[in-house]
């Protein structure tokens, strides 16, 4: 069950940028794998209509690199429904 404006996903992404950003974060391999992994999970599907990437490329979220979509339209769908409560602008 998905609630929208409520995933996760776009904070846990941040962060673990964040993490990788200090040099001396003593964990910083972990975090890179569970970066990887967790990308690698979200972006074969749309973040709206949760349509397989396949052979097409989705376009990524540019405010928090946490979103993948299909098209504009799903894009704007899904920032409507709530990824607007749950984008992080990155710096």
């Amino acid at each position: 069950m998905e609630i929208p404006g409520h995933s996760p996903i776009p904070k846990a992404l941040f962060w673990a940028r964040k993490a990788l950003e200090d040099d001396s974060f003593p964990l910083r391999d972990n975090v890179t794998l569970i970066l990887s992994a967790m990308e690698n999970e979200v972006k074969n599907h749309c973040a709206n209509c949760r349509k397989e990437a396949g052979c097409s490329s989705l376009k990524r979220c540019v405010r928090c690199l946490g979103a993948w979509y299909c098209g504009k339209e799903c894009q704007v769908q899904h920032w409507k429904a709530g990824h607007k409560i749950d984008c992080i602008k990155r710096k």
